[in-house]
């Protein structure tokens, strides 16, 4: 089985703290470094858009039950990445104003932001329904062969509650975006910045993690070792 989670993890870790940190500057109305800020969504951008359609449509997450995981990794990557390509060709589009204007910049790339926060709900409201199906069905049980979160894999309600609590928090940013920006409640795009902020250090971790796990657990499996840890 040939997956990548581990790069898909992480690269969202990195875009959800870039955006909420992005959004932060613009509500505070700090300048923003355009080109910089281009670059950094169209890579993360690319990458996730590139793997999670890759993943949607082949679907590399195959037996033993794992199906899911092509669902609930490869869709929300791929809709993630397409928004964060968005926001680096509009940035990239509007250098000269960020330049010549940033305060008027920022104003205007938050109303550009309006039509938009209607995917970026719906986005929210697939991560949650998703979260409530880790917990429902505890998916996400790491094999006996992967070192560490493989020792706990006989107790599935554990990284079901992980998990769903993982992408849970990404969803409330989501959903709190969304309703700040199409009810006018600025207040709240704060909230949704935090919210970020905690989901992608997690995801963050959690894919540096698993390249550790993940090669532990291809070498038990070639050798019939028994690495726990």
């Amino acid at each position: 089985m040939v997956v990548y989670n581990e790069l898909v993890a992480i690269t969202a870790g990195a875009g959800l703290i870039g955006f909420a940190r992005f959004l932060t500057r613009l509500i505070r109305g700090k300048s923003i470094e355009s080109e910089g800020w281009a670059g950094f969504f169209g890579v993360t951008g690319l990458l996730l858009l590139a793997l999670g359609l890759h993943t949607t449509v082949t679907w590399p997450f195959g037996g033993d039950g794992f199906e899911y995981a092509n669902v609930a990794f490869g869709q929300p990557a791929a809709g993630f990445g397409a928004l964060l390509l968005f926001a680096a060709v509009y940035l990239w589009r509007q250098r000269t104003p960020f330049a010549d204007d940033p305060d008027a910049a920022g104003a205007t790339a938050l109303r550009a932001l309006k039509p938009i926060s209607w995917f970026i709900g719906a986005l929210g409201l697939a991560m949650g329904v998703l979260a409530i199906s880790f917990v429902r069905f505890q998916l996400g049980a790491a094999p006996p062969e992967e070192p560490i979160s493989g020792r706990f894999g006989h107790l599935p309600i554990l990284e079901a509650l992980f998990l769903g609590g993982l992408w849970g928090v990404v969803a409330l940013g989501a959903i709190l975006f969304a309703v700040a920006q199409l009810a006018d409640r600025a207040g709240l795009l704060l909230w949704a910045a935090r919210a970020w902020v905690v989901g992608g250090v997690v995801f963050l971790l959690f894919g540096a993690l698993n390249y550790y796990t993940h090669l532990g657990m291809y070498f038990n499996i070639a050798h019939g070792t028994s690495y726990l840890w």
